[in-house]
Formats: C-alpha cells, structure tokens, sequence
C-alpha cells in the first residue's frame, strides 16, 4: 500500500507541476488475410483469418515531456481452424523527456500483455512482463546514437517448462549524408534464462546470441528511395529445450519459434515508391540462410536424422498504401502480398506461403 500511495504522489507532482495538455488517442484496424499454409509446413494448411485491433491512449503533454498510458486488444479468428483463434490484450504505460537543445529523447515505459487461445491451443497461452529504457543523442545534427535495454517476463502458465526471463541491451548508430544518403549500424545482445533448471545433458538453461545489422538507404527523387540491408546472427549456445511426447521430440523452435537455436546471414533489398499525394508501394526482396546448431532432421516418418537442420529461405513482398484521408481524416487502407519460399533438409520445414492480406484502418 505504501508504494501505491508513493507511485499516486510521483503522478500527481508531476501533474500539478508542468504545464498539461491532454490529449487522447484512438485507432482501430480491420486486417482480413488469406493464408495458404497457416503452419509454415509441408501440410500446406489454408485459412481465411479476421483480425480486429483496438487501441487507445491517453497523453499528458507538457513542452518537453509526454506521459502516454495506453491499450491494445486483438481479436483474430480462424474460418476453417477455429481451435487457432485467439485473442490478446496489451496495457502499457511510458514516459518521453526530451533533453537539451536537440531535444534528446528518453524513452522510459512498462507493458504487460497476455495472450489466450482457444481448445487445445490453450497450453500456448502467454503473459509478458516487459520493462525498457532507450535514449537517442543527436551528434553533429545528422548524426544519432541510440541505446537501450529491454526485459521480458515471458510466461506459459500451462506450459512452464518454456517460461523464460530475457534481456534484450542494444546499440544503434544513425548518419544521415548530404547526398541523401543514410546509413544505419546496429549491435545487439540477446540472453534468455529459464525459469525452471534441469540437469540433462544438452538440454538448455539458457541461451544467448549476438546480431549485427547494417543498413543503406538511398533517396533517388523526392517520392522514390531505396534500401539495401544485411544482418549476421551469431548463437553462443548449442544447447536447445524440448519436450518428449508419444516418442517423438517437440523442440521449442517449432512451437515458439525461438531465435535463441540457429546462426543466420540475411541481405535484402527494399524499394519505396511515392504515387500521388496518396498512394504509397513498398517492396522486398530477401535471402536468409539458417543454420542450426542442436536441432537436427526427421525423416516423413518422423525418425531423426544424424544432421543438423539448414534451411535456406527466400521471400518477397509488396505492399499498397492508401491515404483515405480525404474521405475521412485518419482513414487509411493498404493490400499487401507475401511469397515465401523455404527449402530445408528437414521434410517437416520444407514448404511455400503466400499470405495475401488487406487492411483498412482509421485513427485519430
């Protein structure tokens, strides 16, 4: 009680002692996708999905201060598989100062999200816990170093075995050139510690990995710009956690995708496209290797193989954008398409997606 009555001081001092503007925030989306393989597998199970989202925010605005609390509820439902649909919700609160003449931000803020799914489905049911910290410094006026620190909390209260602390601590140059020219350098490192220990040899406690990302962007014209990126995945564990269920082994990079089991090189190359004063195209094009370094192959049958799973991925993308706004302020729409193309020496992984989605979407 002392410490919510302290927390309630803090919010009202701060109140009462910058000059406040209100001001409230809503948007709301509509997303309807059709998805021709829903488990990126050699299935090859298709669905139509419906997503709603909601969300809202409150600010208090001083000159150099934003105090924002804020929502976001989704609602998606699966026509054909139904047992996938879910739902989940994200309440949040941060705070923005800006510091200096270059009005340095500080960002500052706390989330917490859930997730709950439906029949059998409902053993993924997730709670996060996350905390950051991130500060941006101007150099030079065209130059930005941005670091930061981020905690997670990720629950599976009926699945617990995967439940997980993870620290998130990251460093990111930004230079922008006369020539329109701009160039991003980025350092990442990531460390997950479960919450439950078990003394099984090359069964994982931990893990960690390092990323490092750059990034080139061109202006061509004022409404044509284009960008060439690569990234490099570096795994400092070779251990992964997993379960044994009717005698066959379910590793936690299948069932939550864990970027904690592989190394991995990607290079891409995206194009931007200004159209009117309303019509926005985006597109493209990447290539990802991955290595693996504990999981290893099945056969069709199930059977596990004496290799290490390496899939080479390929996948494409476009999107249109268009700016309603003179129908409705804050009124937007957007079709976007997806190819996916993996080829992997695991039968179970080797597999094609398109994902063809339209959104409309309104916000004020």
């Amino acid at each position: 009680m002392r410490t919510s009555a302290q927390f309630r001081f803090l919010i009202l001092f701060f109140l009462l002692t910058q000059e406040i503007f209100p001001q409230f925030n809503f948007y709301s989306d509509y997303l309807l996708i059709y998805d021709d393989n829903i488990y990126n597998n050699y299935l090859n199970t298709t669905d139509l999905i419906n997503n709603f989202s909601i969300g809202s925010a409150y600010n208090f605005e001083s000159d150099v201060n934003n105090l924002q609390i804020y929502y976001q509820g989704t609602l998606s439902e699966y026509s054909k598989n139904k047992f996938k649909s879910f739902n989940s919700h994200k309440f949040g609160i941060v705070n923005t100062h800006l510091f200096g003449e270059n009005f340095n931000p500080l960002n500052a803020g706390v989330n917490y999200s859930v997730r709950n799914n439906n029949d059998e489905f409902t053993i993924y049911n997730f709670r996060q816990l996350s905390a950051y910290l991130n500060y941006r410094q101007s150099i030079l006026e065209t130059n930005f170093l941005i670091t930061g620190y981020i905690f997670f909390r990720n629950e599976y209260p009926n699945f617990s075995m995967f439940s997980n602390y993870e620290h998130k601590a990251f460093l990111k140059w930004i230079s922008n050139f006369e020539t329109n020219t701009s160039l991003i350098v980025s350092a990442e490192f990531n460390y997950k510690k479960y919450l439950e220990n078990y003394n099984y040899e090359g069964y994982a406690n931990d893990g960690s990995y390092l990323k490092f990302l750059v990034n080139i962007g061109q202006s061509l014209s004022e409404k044509t710009g284009i960008n060439l990126f690569a990234s490099v995945r570096k795994n400092l564990s070779e251990k992964s956690r997993y379960i044994v269920s009717d005698s066959l082994i379910f590793y936690e990079e299948e069932i939550f995708n864990d970027l904690y089991s592989f190394n991995s090189i990607e290079a891409g190359i995206g194009f931007t496209q200004i159209l009117g004063d309303d019509f926005k195209l985006s597109t493209e094009l990447r290539y990802s290797p991955k290595y693996f370094t504990s999981l290893y192959t099945a056969d069709e049958f199930g059977v596990e193989l004496p290799e290490l799973r390496e899939d080479k991925q390929f996948s494409f993308g476009f999107s249109i954008e268009y700016d309603l706004g003179k129908i409705l302020e804050g009124l937007s729409a957007s079709v976007t398409y997806n190819y996916i193309k993996n080829k992997s020496n695991d039968y179970y992984y080797d597999y094609s997606n398109q994902i063809f989605s339209f959104t409309f979407g309104y916000g004020f």
